[in-house]
């Protein structure tokens, strides 16, 4: 039967039992799942006698990982080997590039991207029904065909020892172990040279109990061919699987001490260690799924490395490795166990281009236009440069030796993640998001979390104890909540957009010069196109939902004011909110040290909720905020501390009270800065750990018309009131210190003893 029949069917049957063509209330439908009935944040409707559902919580209920390209208007989402794409408006659907036709199309209404079910369901397989009675629609996963599971009927054993084998469909040629028939096999004893190897069309299982296999001229296991392998470890077992550093057995398709050509999985509570002496640990041409155990990977090359997902659900996982530790071509999804991974490559050390690199000699205030113009096509020239390098550094398919790397999307939910790496601790090609789990990351000449997509942080414990740069997406980076600390030696704390040469000669960023003649918007990426959908996840300030934008599925939009906007050092204030690079902060606890910048947007940048404690720089040339665009605070608490030489503060279109504090002199770290109300109330107290002149504090506690008095080191400094949304105190002269404006010259004052 053709999908457009069947999804017509289902839609009869409703006509049916609604009165055609009549529109139900939003809490009318239900939708179970197994059995389980799906909680949605926005309730199912049905549209001209069409089920529709939100996009992203109906993929993910189903356990497929889903992304939006605003740009196409696309939505794609994988579940291992299937890839589902559909696109806004149109009945055409695709499932692994084949072409299906539905009657229904996807549709945006009211700021939600909305999916037809049954064309969701058939895509991934899944039986849809439609239940009159209780105005449910029901899905359900096929039950497994009786023959299928008749390969568990087929028990053996393998014994090393004695190179004996029980079984059907089992063989010993050469000390090479085929299976050639489905079974439920149990390998025992030691094998000093020799291999087992599964070649079938159906599922075959290797109970591990107790084993010890070498194999100095290719893999140890190798899985040619199978519906599915399971590599079962026995609980109260050791197990051990060593290959060669050189492979004599002429297969190229043999990478790894352990090699799957088909989807593998490792299940039981025993101990497994794998020695890949040659390339990888393990090897798979398709999905790994790890469900428990405890499993120790040493490898010269990547740990565990796969074509398709890596999925850890439980256990204990152990990598040593020279490469990557865990990686996956499409996806890492973690959402349980301990993983612990060290990578130990020689990798690059990362240059901070925001740090010191490039900077002039000059003072860029007193150039004149023709001096500034040089100035700029050499920072153009030497930043593409630079952006070039590092992305050929992350897509060279020379060896890395990044701690968790995937290509299309890496999840984080669950379960306690350390890595010590020498590369980026964590790093995707495209989207990162964490929902939970208790992560310790150390990156020794990297980043921490790296993303060339977008960033999403919702929940979880984030220690980053050591990077160059904490947490950079090149997109949008969004923070909702969890508990984050970050160490950065020498760059930013948080970067979106990559390092924007507004930190190299400090007199504004990228393309933020005197624009050309009649040009109004001033910068790339500020002035926002007409009809952009937002990247999935970006909360612009207070949810506000701009004209002509279109966000997916649930996703505010920020507002659009397109004022114009001057170069570099006399920039005006704005709060337009880029589409292309943005930092959002909604909630959580951030702790940030960094010797770069606090926080750095190469777009826009607004707080709306949380905590965020910035231990700035100590650099002239750096600040505790940058951004080429917007700096809004509209809600929660920001507590920031640097030096004075290139601050930028929030800007006067946040809803929040601002205070920025410029000190006449620089105190060393362990001095307490504090303020209190004219009763003496203390609103804040906070000791830097490095020296610092500029302070920037927003609260709630900040009221409009109301006096306060400022003490560092235990010392009344000032006592001013609060008139106006920023509020400057002290002699912002010292320094470019612009509420909104861009960093200006450096500024050399002696520390406080």
């Amino acid at each position: 039967m053709n999908k457009k029949i069947m999804s017509t069917i289902l839609i009869v049957s409703i006509a049916a039992a609604l009165g055609g063509g009549c529109n139900a209330a939003t809490n009318d439908i239900k939708v179970t799942y197994d059995g389980k009935e799906i909680e949605f944040d926005v309730q199912p409707i049905i549209e001209n006698d069409r089920v529709m559902v939100p996009m992203r919580q109906i993929f993910e209920e189903f356990g497929a990982k889903v992304k939006w390209d605003s740009e196409t208007q696309t939505i794609t989402s994988k579940k291992k080997s299937k890839t589902v794409t559909m696109t806004i408006g149109s009945t055409d659907m695709t499932k692994n590039e084949e072409t299906y036709t539905f009657d229904t199309a996807p549709e945006i209404k009211e700021g939600r991207t909305l999916v037809p079910i049954r064309a969701v369901s058939d895509l991934l397989g899944l039986n849809v029904e439609w239940d009159s009675d209780s105005q449910s629609v029901i899905i359900t996963t096929p039950p497994d065909d009786a023959s299928e599971n008749l390969w568990e009927e087929n028990t053996g054993t393998i014994d090393l020892d004695n190179m004996t084998v029980t079984g059907d469909g089992i063989s010993v040629n050469e000390n090479i172990i085929t299976i050639s028939k489905g079974g439920d096999f149990t390998v025992t004893g030691t094998l000093e040279d020799g291999q087992i190897a599964i070649d079938t069309e159906e599922k075959a299982k290797l109970r591990l109990s107790g084993m010890s296999l070498t194999n100095t001229k290719g893999a140890a296991i190798y899985i040619k061919n199978a519906d599915k392998a399971y590599i079962t470890v026995t609980e109260n077992t050791e197990n051990y699987l060593t290959d060669g550093e050189e492979y004599t057995s002429g297969d190229e398709n043999e990478k790894a001490c352990i090699t799957a050509r088909d989807n593998l999985e490792f299940k039981g509570n025993g101990t497994l260690t794998v020695n890949g002496n040659y390339n990888h640990g393990i090897d798979g041409s398709d999905s790994i799924e790890i469900g428990n155990g405890n499993i120790t990977v040493n490898a010269k090359n990547d740990g565990i490395h796969t074509n398709d997902t890596l999925e850890i659900t439980g256990g204990t996982v152990n990598i040593n490795a020279e490469g990557d530790g865990l990686q996956a071509d499409e996806i890492v999804d973690i959402t349980g166990g301990e993983i612990n991974v060290t990578t130990t490559g020689e990798v690059q050390a990362s240059e901070s281009f925001g740090g010191g690199m490039f900077r002039p000699t000059g003072d860029p205030t007193q150039m004149t236009e023709e001096e500034r113009q040089s100035m700029r096509e050499e920072m153009e020239s030497q930043f593409a440069q630079y952006q070039a390098e590092e992305m050929e550094s992350d897509n060279s398919e020379d060896v890395t030796s990044k701690g968790i790397k995937a290509d299309w999307m890496l999840d984080i939910s669950g379960g306690t993640v350390n890595v010590n790496s020498t590369d980026h601790a964590i790093h995707c090609a495209s989207d990162i998001n964490i929902k939970g789990g208790d992560i310790t990351l150390t990156s020794q000449v990297k980043k921490g979390i790296s993303a060339h997509g977008n960033v999403v942080i919702d929940y979880g414990i984030i220690d980053i104890k050591k990077s160059t740069e904490g947490i950079e997406s090149k997109q949008i980076l969004t923070i909702n909540g969890g508990d984050i600390n970050i160490e950065a030696s020498s760059d930013d704390g948080l970067n979106a957009g990559g390092n924007g040469n507004d930190d190299m000669f400090g007199f504004g960023g990228r393309g933020q010069m005197t624009p050309p003649e009649g040009d109004t918007t001033g910068t790339e990426g500020m002035a926002r196109p007409e009809d952009m959908t937002p990247p999935d996840g970006m909360m612009p300030p207070n949810g506000e939902n701009g004209e002509g934008m279109t966000p997916p599925d649930g996703v505010a939009q920020p507002p659009q004011n397109n004022r114009p906007q001057g170069s570099g050092m006399d920039r005006t204030e704005t709060d337009e909110i880029s589409t292309e690079h943005h930092i959002q902060i909604n909630g959580g606890n951030l702790y940030i040290n960094a010797q770069g910048d606090g926080i750095d947007s190469n777009g826009s940048l607004v707080i709306d909720g949380g905590n965020v404690v910035i231990d700035g720089t100590t650099s002239g040339g750096d600040s505790a905020l940058d951004s080429d665009g917007a700096i809004m605070v509209n809600g929660g608490t920001l507590t920031a501390v640097s030096a004075l030489g290139m601050v930028e503060a929030p800007n006067s279109y946040s809803k929040q009270n601002v205070l920025n504090i410029s000190l006449s002199q620089s105190y060393e770290g362990g001095q307490e800065i504090s303020i209190k109300t004219s009763s003496g109330e203390e609103v804040v107290s906070f000791t830097p750990a490095k020296s610092y002149q500029s302070f920037i504090y927003s609260s709630d506690k900040i009221k409009t018309g109301e006096e306060y008095t400022l003490y560092v080191a235990g010392e009344e400094v000032e006592s001013f009131t609060v008139s106006e949304v920023v509020t400057n105190v002290g002699n912002a002269d010292l320094g470019m210190n612009r509420p909104g404006g861009r960093k200006g010259q450096m500024n050399n004052t002696e520390t406080a003893k």
